[in-house]
């Protein structure tokens, strides 16, 4: 009987001992990269050194803008799959317009397999280029389930700009899972665009004054990784990436986030 006592309070206090442990945070390294249609400054094929800079700096989630998927002489290339290949990632293409020799969009690629999918067609005025957001709903574990999306928006029209910033802020402020944004947006943060974003969203680089392209001054940032407000999301880390400059006109960023 003494023995069962005994065994019966061992239990309890391991019980009490493992609840009583704080609960460490998932962090999730994120990247979003602007890679040129797949073409270096020397319009070369970049997807090599695409490639070299996700391996190096490892992210569990990469938003990519200005990825292609070609035809030619009947082959297809297609870029964001190739990626995903070589990386042991799962993506999710989200193609803005298409012609016969191809297709043009964003890409998502992913350490865990996407759950779903969404693509939204963002608003655009007569004659501008067709623009899309691309979602995908990821489960890391029983505790954990969030969206993760990507954009580039219109870069030759002010209006456009600042009509699909709006547009995407309305779109996902009201998720009910947190929802990680990766985006180019081709303005500043003192730009109207921006504004959409300051009042619900965390931005990574809140503060940083480092460019995020390469013809671009102190403070000139163009690409942006937002997490929507959420007292169990915290950014703990943000960087440019801006080792291999000859890639793309712009610079990878990434941010490490908590998730509570």
């Amino acid at each position: 009987m003494k023995k069962l006592v005994l065994i019966i309070s061992l239990i309890g206090l391991t019980i009490t001992l493992f609840s009583s442990q704080p609960r460490r945070p998932v962090e999730i390294k994120v990247m979003s990269f602007n890679v040129r249609h797949g073409l270096d400054l020397n319009d070369e094929s970049n997807l090599m050194g695409i490639l070299k800079i996700i391996k190096e700096n490892s992210p569990q989630l990469v938003a990519l803008q200005a990825v292609d998927s070609l035809k030619n002489n009947g082959k297809v290339q297609f870029q964001l799959r190739q990626l995903a290949i070589q990386t042991g990632m799962y993506y999710a293409y989200g193609v803005a317009d298409s012609t016969e020799h191809g297709s043009q969009g964003v890409g998502l690629l992913s350490k865990w397999p996407f759950e779903k999918t969404q693509k939204f067609n963002l608003p655009a005025t007569k004659g501008s280029d067709a623009r899309v957001l691309q979602c995908g709903l990821i489960r890391v574990n029983k505790n954990l389930t969030f969206r993760f999306c990507n954009a580039r928006l219109e870069y030759a029209s002010v209006v456009d700009r600042a009509l699909q910033a709006a547009f995407v802020n309305r779109l996902l402020e009201a998720s009910i899972q947190p929802v990680v944004l990766g985006m180019d947006m081709g303005a500043r943060p003192n730009e109207q665009p921006y504004f959409s974003f300051r009042k619900k969203w965390q931005d990574a680089a809140k503060g940083s004054q480092m460019e995020t392209w390469s013809e671009g001054l102190p403070g000139d940032r163009l690409d942006y990784i937002f997490v929507l407000m959420n007292n169990k999301v915290r950014v703990k880390k943000y960087k440019v990436i801006k080792n291999h400059p000859d890639v793309s006109d712009h610079y990878p960023i990434m941010a490490t986030i908590e998730f509570w």
